[in-house]
């Protein structure tokens, strides 16, 4: 009975007797009560206290957990720990997990990890109970300790998403788990769907802590379960969502984090330099990597290159542009179409009302802030200078002196500057060229290293039908002198002694044996001689079209030359002048393979439209304007190394009376337009580098009328990487959109039409004389490191074009992969399937395919524009996989606004529940 009730029972039992006699026992009795009242408050306050004592001591066990969970998820929340927020891995295994199991995705500019998981990290699986401040195991009077871990995701842009979760206890190896957990669930990149926010993709994990407290020899115990959610985040940035280090690239205002870097910024794609456009093709293209665990996703940007950080590239600027797949360049529909007004001419409306769907791409594609769904990030980085052969740079290559690189571009050599090599001057249906680098030893072929060429084309062609003999292979890079001049014609009649005048079936010499004989093509006239008829010699010079008109191509010379074995090497040069003559009146050169040497040189012209059978014809390679200046004319014969090749310089046109060519200083030669170095520029490792020829890849379809077929070059680098250097100052060439049959200065750098393509293959073992095998997806450089193939531009100048043609099939044996185009001054179109103008053969491709991908390789230039069904497969491009000229570079300057951090990893940021028990 309490204190309290029981004196109340006692002095209602006093009043109830009534009786005096009572009245001592009563006192007696309420004194006892008072005195068991005293000492029954007295245990009650007694009691109170202790109570109070023993709550205290519950109350620090509970402050101890949540201390110990906040030491816990501070530990894993630092850089070198934050895998132990999704690992997955039993508690038990944490101290002797691999660090590789463990270790940060995130990789510095030096493709380092910020370090190894911390040992304190890995102690907290063991379950062991340690000191809040010191962490010892069983030590002091506060401890606390991990019990239980839950791992919680979703499903890839689910909204549940604790729907697969994996659990560890302490002291068990056992996990137990529900559906698929990986931690690749949690470290998704945001949802494509803009109605989701940034960090719509996370993940969750669940600790239990276990705390205890001894005080006064008492244990007191408090457990603590608390969830937090678990974000992706960009590397080195503040916390936020894994677009966003504080700017997102898609939306700015999406961005969660205080950070206004930019993160996960990728140098794979750059395109504006020196104030250029990227035209979006109705987003029928797609941009993706390939991450580490084999996942194909969109790449995460591509650089638009802005004067200031700050500016914008986008449609509002001009800088990206939209078309309908046009091949018309520039396209002066463009400033219309996204401004929503008419195109004449076309049926296609523009954007003004354009929807995001599977036509225009995203919203942000409509809107010119993205390339198919890629954002656009626009930068004022600097990228590393190219160079030429005034001015140093990283990349450019020094020719040696007096090598044939060197021979043929420089002005002060034998034969003078800029002879560059032209594949398929004349854009004849069928053509096919082999070159290959070449390492090792092979019997009858030439001593290594080398770049072979080989004219895989029919004959008249200059082909060999093949290349499966030695003889169909020519090295390009052997010789170390000067230019071997086959023969010099000398100022002054003597240099035209020798000529065979009369139009007559004589015999043609060969010009590599000293003999002066050209044969005289001298139709439009009576009589002739050197000193009759249109073609005469007058002051030791040639002159064709002597007091009278001619008709075209039937008055010139012609003699036949011997190229055999010197495949790629062979250059006619003449000096060209004229009295009275227009731009119209027109002198070719003219080629034919046909024929034996006693073959009369004077054979017509292909006058049957039918360039298929072509056998007694001549092939024009070159066409030059008539000109009154002297003027010095670099004929390529790159195709050529036919014995005999027949070659006449005759008249192209109708040409009236009184207006003369004037031809002197002919000059047959070779020379070689490759090398080899031991060391390249940028990456140091060996290499082969060579002049960019002219590669014209379309078809004269006034000639070869039907079955047109587009040029196909073949690059082998099997014996290692190939450069090819478009880098000169002097170098005017691929100025032109447009381009004509022959081939002139203006033509684009490579033109492709009727399917042309190139393809860059790698076959491993003995050298193959018709290698067929795509490099792999995985055999690329580092960023800013040459590649297994370049193109390197000049750093500033007149525009360089390339129309580069990649033909494809189901299977993928057509695709490129490990090639980088660096043009600073470049205008660089990819054509595939779809491309107006542009039929390659094979099976279109189904880019929507992971492995659907065309071209394999890094892309920085000017101007860009894919055509057609594109898919590009962009390598490894982060700040981690920079080579060594890159990150030495302004590409890591402190005034640019990203995180120079590479990777995606986690974030315990914020607590979803929590329970103390």
């Amino acid at each position: 009975m309490k204190p309290r009730l029981l004196l109340v029972l006692l002095i209602q039992g006093g009043k109830r007797s009534g009786s005096g006699g009572f009245s001592m026992a009563a006192t007696l009795l309420v004194a006892l009560a008072l005195t068991l009242g005293t000492l029954a408050l007295a245990s009650y306050f007694s009691g109170a206290l202790l109570s109070s004592r023993d709550q205290g001591v519950r109350n620090d066990a509970a402050a101890t957990a949540e201390a110990g969970m906040n030491r816990l998820m501070s530990t894993f929340n630092q850089p070198v720990n934050r895998r132990f927020l999704v690992s997955g891995l039993p508690m038990s295994n944490w101290a002797s997990a691999s660090d590789t199991d463990l270790l940060s995705p995130c990789r510095d500019t030096a493709n380092q990890p910020p370090g190894n998981p911390t040992t304190q990290a890995r102690n907290f699986g063991d379950g062991k109970f340690r000191a809040l401040d010191t962490l010892e195991v069983n030590k002091g009077s506060r401890q606390f300790r991990v019990t239980k871990v839950t791992y919680s995701a979703g499903l890839a842009d689910q909204a549940d998403r604790r729907s697969q979760s994996i659990t560890t206890t302490a002291g068990s190896g056992t996990l137990t788990k529900v559906g698929n957990f990986s931690s690749d669930l949690i470290n998704l990149n945001d949802p494509v769907d803009l109605n989701k926010f940034p960090g719509y993709n996370n993940g969750y994990i669940t600790v239990t802590v276990e705390a205890k407290v001894v005080q006064g020899g008492k244990v007191s115990t408090a457990t603590l379960t608390r969830e937090y959610e678990v974000l992706p985040r960009c590397c080195g940035a503040s916390f936020g969502s894994n677009a966003s280090g504080g700017s997102s690239l898609m939306n700015n205002s999406a961005s969660l984090g205080s950070d206004s870097r930019f993160c996960g910024v990728e140098f794979g794609m750059i395109v504006g330099l020196n104030g250029g456009t990227a035209w979006q093709n109705l987003a029928n293209d797609r941009f993706t990597k390939r991450l580490p665990s084999g996942a194909v996703v969109p790449i995460g940007n591509i650089i638009g290159i802005v004067s200031q950080d700050g500016d914008q590239f986008s449609r509002a600027t001009s800088r990206m542009r939209p078309n309908s797949a046009s091949t018309t360049l520039p396209d002066p529909c463009d400033p219309t179409r996204w401004t929503g007004g008419s195109c004449s001419g076309s049926s296609w409306g523009g954007l003004k009302s354009a929807k995001p769907g599977g036509t225009y791409g995203t919203q942000a594609d409509i809107d010119g802030t993205a390339m198919s769904g890629i954002p656009i990030m626009p930068s004022a980085l600097t990228l590393p200078t190219v160079g030429s052969e005034s001015v140093a740079g990283k990349y450019n290559f020094t020719w040696t002196v007096n090598q044939g690189s060197w021979a043929r571009v420089t002005s002060s050599s034998t034969g003078g500057g800029n002879r560059y090599p032209v594949l398929n001057p004349p854009g004849a249906s069928g053509y096919k060229f082999r070159v290959r680098t070449r390492t090792a030893v092979v019997s009858g072929f030439a001593t290594p290293p080398v770049v072979e060429v080989c004219n895989e084309s029919a004959t008249a062609l200059g082909g060999s039908n093949g290349c499966s003999a030695a003889g169909n292979w020519s090295s390009i890079t052997r010789n170390t002198a000067a230019v071997d001049s086959i023969e010099t014609f000398t100022n002054g009649a003597a240099a035209w002694s020798g000529t065979t005048w009369g139009n007559s079936t004589a015999t043609a010499t060969w010009i590599d044996n000293g003999s002066n004989d050209w044969i005289e093509i001298d139709n439009n006239s009576t009589t002739q001689s050197t000193t009759a008829g249109r073609v005469r010699v007058v002051n030791g010079q040639l002159q064709i079209g002597v007091t009278g008109s001619m008709s075209s191509l039937q008055n010139g010379v012609c003699r036949a030359v011997n190229l055999s074995g010197n495949l790629g090497r062979g250059m006619l040069s003449f000096d060209q002048a004229g009295s009275g003559v227009a731009s119209t009146d027109q002198l070719w050169v003219q080629v034919s393979t046909s024929g034996t040497a006693s073959t009369a040189c004077n054979s017509p012209a292909d006058t049957t439209g039918n360039g298929s059978n072509i056998t007694n014809q001549w092939i024009t390679i070159a066409k030059f304007p008539g000109v009154t200046a002297t003027t010095r004319r670099v004929v390529s014969l790159a195709d050529y190394q036919a014995n005999p090749l027949r070659i006449r310089i005759i008249n192209g046109t109708n040409t009236s009376s009184g207006r003369t060519h004037i031809i002197d200083n002919v000059n047959a030669s070779l020379s070689d337009w490759c090398q080899y170095s031991a060391t390249s520029p940028a990456s140091q490792a060996p290499g082969f580098h060579c002049l960019g020829p002219l590669f014209n890849l379309t078809v004269n379809s006034g000639i070869w009328t039907s079955n047109q077929t587009g040029g196909q070059i073949y690059i082998d680098a099997s014996g290692g990487p190939i450069s090819f250097y478009y880098t000169r100052t002097d170098d005017s060439r691929g100025s032109s959109y447009a381009y004509v049959n022959p081939a002139t200065t203006e033509n684009p750098l490579v033109t492709v039409d009727y399917g042309g393509f190139i393809r860059l293959v790698k076959c491993t073992g003995t050298p193959s004389t018709n290698c067929t095998t795509t490099i792999a997806e995985t055999d690329v450089a580092l960023v800013g490191d040459p590649d297994n193939l370049n193109f390197f531009g000049r750093d500033s100048g007149t525009q360089q074009v390339v129309y580069f043609g990649v033909v494809n099939t189901s299977t993928g044996t057509g695709r490129i992969s490990g090639v980088w185009f660096y043009m600073p001054v470049g205008y660089f179109e990819l054509k595939a399937y779809n491309c107006a103008g542009y039929d390659p053969p094979g099976t279109a491709p189904n880019i929507t395919l992971d492995d659907g991908w065309i071209l394999n390789g890094r892309i920085w230039t000017q101007h860009f524009k894919p055509c057609g069904d594109i898919h590009i497969r962009v390598p490894p491009s982060s700040a981690s996989n920079l080579g060594a000229v890159a990150a030495a570079s302004q590409l890591l300057s402190e005034s640019i606004t990203y995180v120079p951090w590479t990777g995606t990893d986690w974030v315990a940021r914020a607590v979803t529940q929590s329970r103390t028990y």
